[in-house]
């Protein structure tokens, strides 16, 4: 178990596994999906930033989480692109943080000190309250489902992903259009909408919350 600290900034999480060593179990892909999910990791990330980079109003210096990093396409992309302080990828599968780190490495000639790797359950993020000012799950929420088409689980990913937004703070997501569930649950936590590109059978969405309101979450 390692603590991940940034060079001279606060300790911005309890415990972080850099090197994909989280003791919990471990629901993987098996390799034919990973393939797909993986595949064409860049060309995917770009049309999403393309689509929600004139709604997003970060900060100087801005530290992003993003969860369900896959490959790390969009780890790469918001790196070069929006150069924030602090860039934190995740992925509950460790075969996808080491996939992350190989084409990280691959592309920078190693993992720049901005970027951090490592393990993590968005249902119990690993970080203190208010670490992050901007939070990215790209078809990402739904993998802590058993089944894809349920909703049980999600809203305490939702729950995590408010704990640890500062005020002011934004959420990108995209994920299945089921209904509306996703949308209400983070309603309900007082994000506000700032903008909805639905899809055929999915939505990127551009949540952000309140700046004059606490932010924990309990």
């Amino acid at each position: 178990m390692m603590s991940y600290r940034e060079p001279g900034t606060p300790l911005s999480c309890r415990f972080f596994y850099p090197g994909g060593a989280h003791p919990a179990t471990v629901a993987r892909m098996n390799g034919f999906a990973r393939r797909l999910v993986n595949l064409r990791t860049i060309s995917r990330a770009d049309r999403v930033l393309r689509e929600v980079l004139p709604s997003l109003n970060l900060p100087t210096e801005a530290r992003v989480l993003e969860l369900g990093m896959g490959r790390g396409g969009l780890v790469a992309l918001v790196s070069e692109r929006l150069r924030p302080a602090l860039y934190v990828g995740t992925d509950f599968d460790p075969d996808q943080v080491r996939a992350a780190r190989e084409f990280i490495s691959a592309r920078f000639g190693s993992i720049p000190a901005p970027i951090a790797l490592g393990q993590a359950d968005a249902r119990e993020l690993p970080f203190k309250d208010r670490a992050f000012d901007c939070v990215f799950a790209l078809m990402a929420l739904h993998h802590v489902e058993p089944h894809h088409g349920e909703f049980a689980r999600q809203p305490a990913a939702v729950r995590e992903v408010r704990r640890v937004l500062r005020p002011g703070g934004w959420l990108v997501y995209k994920e299945f259009s089921k209904g509306g569930r996703l949308r209400r649950s983070l309603e309900d936590l007082g994000f506000g909408r700032v903008a909805l590109h639905p899809h055929f059978r999915t939505e990127t969405g551009v949540y952000r919350t309140s700046l004059d309101e606490g932010n924990a979450v309990r």
